[in-house]
């Protein structure tokens, strides 16, 4: 498996910052489920985890063979995917950014077709938002135990409910009421978006005790109300790798046209 670690500077971060690329080079050790021209995955990580995250705790570099897909890892700290107050700005980065220096550096496949967006948790969240953001570049979007309902959390934050993050955190990000805008609600990108005939295809998957399960069921209730079309998922599982790392194969199946209930999980 082909693996490149880099960094560069960001114009929208005015800094440095680093990206892991995965390639599905040709071996003996395993055997493709798609062949071709490989897919595009920008693929997202959660609060408190670095470009390194899905590497290091998933099988990513098998399933990118398996499945054939060239995975493009960013960086964006604790920013929540967006264009932060204090003037980083995430969105723009993983939004247009980084596939135009990817595109350039790497002549990745840029067709709309072949591109597509995933995280977990934080990541989430910020797949969800970017690509229901930017529906004429990705062809769908997943979201594996997504931060769904981000002024919900937010607004646990600010009243000290939820204590991996802090209240100056989402100041830093939002300005001084600390909640996030229209543009940073996916409920209301969901419901906008659903009116589309060219949306990017979605699906959305949680463990059952995921303490984020509920948020996802608000999600999964605004979407369906809207006409989005969505495809859920449930599985037993918690907000944690052993979940995540079969969800993603469900993503990987989705994404490729395949039948969940007779692919493999590996």
């Amino acid at each position: 498996m082909g693996i490149f670690s880099g960094t560069f500077y960001s114009e929208s971060l005015a800094q440095t910052t680093r990206i892991q690329v995965i390639f599905p080079d040709v071996s003996n050790d395993v055997t493709p489920v798609i062949t071709g021209t490989p897919r595009v995955l920008y693929l997202l990580h959660g609060l408190g985890g670095d470009c390194e995250e899905w590497t290091r705790f998933s099988k990513i570099e098998y399933y990118a063979k398996k499945y054939n897909f060239i995975i493009v890892l960013p960086e964006v700290g604790r920013s929540f995917y967006c264009d932060t107050a204090y003037g980083a700005n995430y969105f723009t980065y993983v939004a247009d950014e980084l596939p135009a220096i990817c595109g350039k550096w790497f002549r990745l496949d840029s067709r709309r077709e072949n591109t597509f967006i995933a995280g977990e948790s934080m990541g989430g969240y910020g797949a969800v938002k970017i690509g229901l953001s930017r529906p004429w570049r990705f062809s769908a979007i997943a979201s594996l135990s997504g931060v769904l309902d981000y002024a919900a959390l937010s607004c646990k934050v600010l009243r000290g409910e939820w204590t991996d993050m802090r209240p100056w955190e989402l100041r830093a990000i939002h300005g001084n009421v600390g909640l996030p805008e229209k543009q940073d609600d996916v409920l209301d990108l969901v419901r906008r978006e659903a009116k589309d005939p060219q949306r990017p295809g979605l699906i959305q998957l949680c463990g059952t005790e995921d303490f984020l399960y509920e948020d996802n069921q608000t999600f999964r209730r605004t979407a369906e109300e809207a006409g989005y079309g969505h495809t859920y998922r449930e599985a037993p599982g918690d907000h944690e790798w052993p979940y995540w790392d079969k969800a993603i194969q469900h993503a990987f199946q989705f994404f490729c046209g395949l039948d969940p209930d007779t692919t493999p999980i590996y």
